[in-house]
């Protein structure tokens, strides 16, 4: 495993750095979490992702041969589109997921840093007469998030060009205070959230010139930075309150796509052919018959139970928290996401849990906790990949 090139940066700034897997470290914050989060509610937030990698399918036959395997469509993917799937195994468990982006020439997987060579492996099994070239790029490229409303405008000085009409999940290629680089939006935070892929040479400048925010060169000493670094910690409350789900925390391989509330549809395609674990899927759409659903839940008390912790009716186990945070943007409300049985899953229905306060009761609620406020955007576009 190489070493990221911004750790340096990242222990200079005093971060506090937390284990992904045994190779890759990710930064808890630099500093107070609550103005980490400030930065991504109010202005823009810059958030290193060693834990995410990309892989590249080349070849002409690549979106019909990873049609044949992941659950959402793939073949009809125009240039600068993208899409959201699951790789699944032949029990129709969610093996990994992955944001599917393709571009004129490639097409690109974002996807768990942890699962890239497996996924390469995986892929390359698969691979028999088709013209099809699987690219583990981790030593090539890396990548960071942009989130935030004032986002948009970070990019637009430092030279990125309509980006302010990018529709959800395109794909193209931006220029970046002089970086070449490809960019695509992928809101888990309920605020803009442009995912930059960067080639690892030039992290630590564009890294910099982004947390300046207003071109290449050191800040004004006089001048407050327009980007605040964030970390984990901060990263992780917003996107519970926007209930996103993460592979290895809410959705693992003991999961089945129908389990995963929200992200069910948003991963599958109901309407295309076969693919890995397809029959399983069609068979519980058709019958309905899942055992167990994703929700939401708000907490009696400020403390709220942690990952893992078993949920109760009564004296019966029907559940498991998967992720939990106080929640600043519902007034420092206890909130909590995770997995009840389909027959306890019922919007106010009321559970029990154990958290470090004690017993504690949590009430069932549809996801997202907190929707920002509707505000007018431009019409979406596709970025270009010409």
């Amino acid at each position: 495993m190489l070493e990221n090139p911004l750790l340096p940066w990242h222990e200079q700034a005093a971060a506090l750095l937390l284990p992904f897997g045994p190779d890759i470290q990710i930064v808890e914050s630099y500093g107070p979490t609550e103005l980490e989060y400030a930065a991504i509610r109010k202005s823009a937030a810059l958030m290193d992702c060693p834990h995410r990698a990309v892989v590249e399918l080349m070849g002409q036959d690549r979106l019909a041969f990873l049609n044949n395997l992941v659950t959402n469509e793939i073949k009809a993917l125009e240039p600068g589109r993208g899409c959201y799937a699951y790789l699944l195994n032949t029990k129709g468990r969610i093996v990994q997921d992955m944001y599917v982006l393709n571009l004129a020439d490639r097409t690109l997987l974002d996807v768990d840093a942890r699962l890239a060579a497996d996924l390469c492996r995986t892929l390359e099994n698969y691979i028999f007469s088709e013209d099809v070239k699987v690219i583990n790029c981790g030593e090539s490229y890396g990548r960071l998030s942009l989130i935030g409303p004032t986002a948009t405008a970070v990019l637009e000085r430092l030279g990125s060009r309509d980006i302010a009409a990018l529709a959800n999940l395109a794909i193209g290629p931006v220029r970046i205070a002089g970086v070449e680089a490809f960019i695509f939006r992928n809101d888990l935070c309920g605020a803009r959230q442009y995912e930059i892929v960067a080639p690892r040479a030039d992290l630590e400048s564009l890294w910099r010139a982004l947390q300046n925010g207003d071109g290449p060169g050191s800040p004004d000493p006089g001048k407050p930075r327009q980007v605040r670094a964030v970390g984990w910690s901060a990263f992780n409350i917003a996107r519970i309150e926007s209930g996103s789900l993460i592979f290895g925390i809410d959705i693992t391989e003991q999961n089945l796509p129908m389990e995963t509330g929200p992200w069910y549809l948003r991963a599958v395609s109901l309407k295309k052919g076969c693919y890995l674990g397809q029959e399983v899927v069609a068979r519980m759409h058709a019958h309905n018959s899942v055992a167990r659903v994703f929700t939401g839940m708000t907490v009696k008390g400020q403390l709220p139970p942690v990952a893992g912790e078993e949920l109760r009716d009564e004296a019966t186990v029907v559940g498991m928290v998967t992720s939990s945070c106080i929640s600043p943007m519902l007034g420092q409300a206890a909130i909590a996401m995770g997995y009840v049985k389909r027959g306890v899953a019922q919007d106010g229905r009321q559970l029990n849990a154990y958290c470090a306060a004690g017993p504690t009761t949590l009430t069932l609620r549809p996801l997202p906790f907190w929707v920002p406020p509707a505000s007018p955007e431009p019409s979406p576009i596709v970025m270009s990949s010409q």
